[in-house]
C-alpha cells in the first residue's frame, strides 16, 4: 500500500502496545495503538500536526543538494543552476523521472493525507476536548496544511486528485481533478484556518490567523483566473483576506533596526529581518522577537534535537546554496579556507544577469536592497589571517606573487596584489571564476557570522514562510486584476518606501512589475516556481529572463502549459486509469 500511487504514511509512527505472555495471540484493536484510539486529545493531536509542520518544513530544507531549490525558481528567470547538465537548467533534460520531482510530489500527498486523518479523528465522540474553540484550532492546524499541500500541487502540476478523506485501501484509478476543484479547495481551507487559528502565540514558529489570511489571498487570486478573471469579486475577496493582516495592527514592515545585531553600523531593518540564529535560539525572523512582518517562518535550531533535518545535522543550506565559492579563489589571495566573513558557499545557485542588474537598472540606484551591505558586488583580496580589509594596510608585508592576468580583450597584465585591493571584474576571465568563484553574494542568503567562527558546519539561519511585505504585494495583484492601478501602486511603494527605492507611477504597474519587485523584496524566500507556473508564466519569463542555457531549451511544449511533468512513478502505479501526463 505504501508504494501505490501516493505514498501513505500514518499520522505518527505508534509503537505496539505491551500483551499478556498468554494472550498474544488474541490481539483486539484495542491492543495495539492506532490513531482511533491514540488520538483522543488536545495533546496527543498536536503530536499529529508536529508531523505536519516536520512535512512542510522539508519543502524549504532537506539536504545538502542543488536539486533542492527548484521550487525557490532555479532555472526560471532570476536563478539557475551553473551545472548545464542539471535538468532544471537544460531543459531538454526534463522528464518525469527526476528523483527531486517524486519527492516534492509524494511530500505534499503525504501531509495532505495525514491531515485527513486528523481530521476524521477530530469528529470522533471519544476524543476529549476542553472546548469547542480547542477542537477548532485543532481542525484549522490540519486544514492549513492540507490547503498548503494542494496549493503547492495545484500551482506546479495543475489538475490533481481531490482528496479529503483519509486513505484507507489502495486505490489505482485516480483521476485528476480540475486545478479550479482544488484550487475552491484550498480557499475554503485557508478560510476556515484564518478564522479559527489564534490571532497571536508563544511559540515561534507556530501558526496564526495572519498567515492563513495571507494565502488565502493568493488563493482567491489563483481561483479567479483559472476562472479567466471574468469574476472581480474574488480578487475583492483577495483584497479583503490581504487587508485583514495588514489593517490588524497586530503587524507593520520593519522599517527601523532591530533585533540582536542592530547595533552593527552602516546596515538597515531589511540587512536586520535575515540574520541567522544565535547560539541561544534568539532569531530576527520570529514575531516574537519582535519582528512585526513576521507571518509564519519555519524556525531552525542547530543546539536543540530535531532543530534540523536529519541529513543536515550542523547547518542551513542558503549559503552553501547560494553564495559563491570565494574562499578558493587562490590565484586573488585567497587560501582555500573558508573564514567567518565569506562563508563557505559552493556555487549551487547563482542569480541571473537578469537578477543582478536588469532588476536593479529598473528600481534605480536609491533602493537599499541592492545596496554594498545587502548585495555585496567589490571583492577585494583578504588578509592572511582571512579578515576582510577595507583598505590597504601598508604595515603589513603580505608576501604574494605578482599575478599575471590575461583579461577578456587578449591582454596580459601583471598584477601585484595587496590586502584591501579591489579585484576588478575585467579580471575574472574564466567560467570558474564567474560561474563559481565570484559574482555578486546576496547578503540575506547567508551569514557574515558563524559559530565559533567556522562557516565550514556552523550556519543556521531560518526561512520565511511568510510575510507583510509579502501580503502588500499580493494585494497590489489583486488590485491590478480590478484594474485599481493607484491602489496597486500604493501597496507597492509601501514594500519599497522601506528601502528608500522611488515610487512606482500607478500607469507602470503591470504583472511584470510585480513580480520583478517580488524578485527584489523576497529573493530566496517565495516559491518562485510556485508563483510563475500560477500565472502561467514560467515558460515566457524563463524565456525572455532566464541563464541563456535555460532560455534556449524550454519552450512551449517543454514545461506545457507551464505546469511541471508528473512524476512516471505516479503514472505508472495508476495503470487502471488514464493520469495524462503534463
Amino acid at each position: 500500500m505504501k508504494k501505490i500511487f501516493f505514498v501513505v504514511l500514518a499520522a505518527i509512527a505508534l509503537p505496539f502496545a505491551g500483551c499478556k505472555k498468554d494472550a498474544f495471540l488474541r490481539e483486539k484493536p484495542e491492543d495495539f495503538l492506532t490513531i482511533d484510539n491514540a488520538f483522543l486529545n488536545a495533546a496527543q493531536f498536536r503530536t499529529g500536526l508536529n508531523y505536519l509542520y516536520y512535512r512542510l518544513r522539508e519543502n524549504y530544507i532537506l539536504d545538502d543538494g542543488d536539486q533542492r531549490t527548484v521550487q525557490f525558481g532555479s532555472g526560471a528567470d532570476i536563478n539557475f543552476s551553473q551545472n548545464d547538465q542539471n535538468v532544471w537548467t537544460n531543459y531538454s533534460y526534463l522528464n518525469g523521472n527526476a528523483g527531486w520531482l517524486k519527492d516534492l510530489f509524494n511530500r505534499q500527498y503525504e501531509m495532505i493525507n495525514n491531515a485527513n486523518n486528523i481530521l476524521k479523528q477530530s469528529e470522533n465522540p471519544d476524543v476529549k476536548w476542553a472546548s469547542n474553540t480547542e477542537k477548532l484550532q485543532i481542525q484549522a492546524e490540519a486544514r492549513f496544511f492540507r490547503a498548503w499541500g494542494y496549493r503547492f500541487l495545484s500551482e506546479m502540476w495543475g489538475d490533481m486528485p481531490l482528496i479529503t478523506e483519509p486513505v484507507t485501501v489502495p486505490n489505482l484509478a485516480y483521476s485528476r481533478d480540475p486545478r479550479e476543484k482544488v484550487y475552491a479547495q484550498c480557499v475554503e481551507d485557508f478560510k476556515f484556518a484564518a478564522e479559527n487559528l489564534p490571532k497571536t502565540t508563544s511559540e515561534v514558529g507556530k501558526l496564526v490567523s495572519g498567515a492563513a489570511y495571507h494565502f488565502l489571498s493568493e488563493m482567491y487570486i489563483a481561483l479567479a483566473d483559472e476562472r479567466g478573471g471574468a469574476d472581480k469579486s474574488l480578487y475583492q475577496a483577495s483584497v479583503d483576506a490581504a487587508s485583514k493582516v495588514i489593517n490588524s495592527g497586530d503587524y507593520r514592515l520593519m522599517t527601523s533596526r532591530f533585533g540582536y545585531r542592530s547595533s552593527i553600523p552602516g546596515k538597515d531593518a531589511f540587512w536586520d529581518m535575515f540574520q541567522m540564529t544565535k547560539e541561544d535560539g534568539t532569531t530576527n525572523y520570529s514575531y516574537q522577537g519582535g519582528n512585526k512582518e513576521s507571518l509564519f517562518i519555519i524556525h531552525l535550531d542547530k543546539f536543540k534535537t530535531g532543530g534540523l533535518p536529519p541529513q543536515l545535522s550542523t547547518r542551513s543550506d542558503q549559503e552553501r546554496q547560494y553564495w559563491p565559492a570565494m574562499w578558493g579563489y587562490t590565484k586573488f589571495g585567497f587560501t582555500g579556507v573558508a573564514y567567518d566573513w565569506m562563508g563557505r558557499g559552493v556555487a549551487w545557485v547563482r542569480p541571473t544577469s537578469y537578477f543582478l542588474y536588469d532588476l536593479w537598472a529598473k528600481s534605480g540606484p536609491e533602493d537599499t536592497r541592492n545596496a554594498e551591505w545587502n548585495i555585496n558586488r567589490v571583492l577585494k583580496v583578504p588578509n592572511p589571517n582571512g579578515t576582510y580589509q577595507d583598505l590597504p594596510d601598508p604595515s603589513r608585508n603580505w608576501p604574494t606573487a605578482p599575478q599575471v592576468i590575461t583579461t577578456l580583450s587578449g591582454a596580459t597584465i601583471t598584477v601585484q596584489l595587496h590586502p584591501g585591493d579591489t579585484i576588478r571584474k575585467d579580471w575574472l576571465v574564466t567560467r570558474e571564476d564567474t560561474m563559481q568563484r565570484w559574482y555578486p553574494r546576496v547578503m540575506k542568503m547567508g551569514s557574515d557570522w558563524h559559530y565559533t567562527t567556522d562557516p565550514s558546519n556552523s550556519f543556521v539561519q531560518d526561512y520565511y514562510v511568510a510575510r507583510l511585505a509579502e501580503t502588500y504585494l499580493l494585494r497590489a495583484e489583486a488590485y491590478l486584476k480590478l484594474g485599481d492601478l493607484s491602489n496597486a501602486a500604493a501597496d507597492i511603494n509601501t514594500v519599497r518606501a522601506r528601502s528608500n527605492a522611488k515610487p512606482v507611477a500607478p500607469g507602470n504597474v503591470d504583472i511584470d512589475y510585480i513580480l520583478d519587485e517580488r524578485g527584489r523584496e523576497l529573493y530566496g524566500e517565495e516559491l518562485r516556481t510556485l508563483t510563475l507556473c500560477r500565472l502561467k508564466l514560467y515558460n515566457s519569463r524563463t524565456k525572455r529572463f532566464g541563464y541563456s542555457v535555460c532560455a534556449s531549451t524550454i519552450d512551449a511544449s517543454t514545461l506545457k502549459n507551464n505546469l511541471f511533468p508528473i512524476p512516471q512513478s505516479v503514472i505508472d502505479a495508476n495503470y487502471l486509469r488514464l493520469f495524462p501526463q503534463n
